[in-house]
């Protein structure tokens, strides 16, 4: 009989998987944010609209076009600025993965008006959308850990070894 007495480590390549260069918990994180961000940003946006036009709205269009490639840009920021390494590539698997979602979202809201052409439309927009914030994330993160400089352990290390040259 086999022992399973170490199952967190078998189980280990679910939540990163460097080998293929892709940190799964942080494409999740990515994508759940991205998710709750745009439900959040929709219901703030129909209030708003509701309120100010006193209850006569022809089109919201344009508010759900801007708030979903709001979301795919900062799905991909997110997964890539979590992930630490390989941004381009965390921002485009988050941005497939909601274009996926977002397509089918229009596919069951509107099946009949939906053309193919958008749809692809769609999936390429949240493709290029989410590789950009990928990219962006990546560059923020490196920026902001430059921006950091040593620590106070390797501030002392450097001097001590200054002083040992003058010597």
């Amino acid at each position: 009989m086999k022992k399973i007495n170490n199952i967190p480590n078998k189980l280990k390549f679910l939540t990163h998987a460097k080998d293929i260069g892709l940190s799964y918990s942080a494409l999740w994180y990515g994508l759940l944010t991205a998710g709750l961000l745009w439900i959040g940003l929709v219901g703030a946006g129909t209030l708003l609209v509701l309120i100010s036009s006193k209850g006569n709205i022809y089109s919201m269009t344009d508010l759900l076009q801007l708030v979903t490639w709001s979301t795919f840009f900062l799905g991909g920021f997110i997964a890539a600025y979590k992930a630490g390494f390989k941004g381009w590539l965390h921002g485009l698997w988050v941005g497939l993965f909601l274009g996926f979602f977002s397509v089918i979202f229009l596919l069951e809201i509107v099946p009949s008006i939906i053309a193919w052409q958008q749809v692809l439309f769609q999936w390429v927009a949240a493709a290029l959308l989410g590789t950009s914030g990928g990219m962006v994330g990546y560059r923020v993160l490196m920026a902001r850990k430059d921006r950091r400089g040593y620590s106070f352990k390797e501030a002392k290390k450097e001097r001590f070894f200054e002083l040992d040259r003058s010597k």
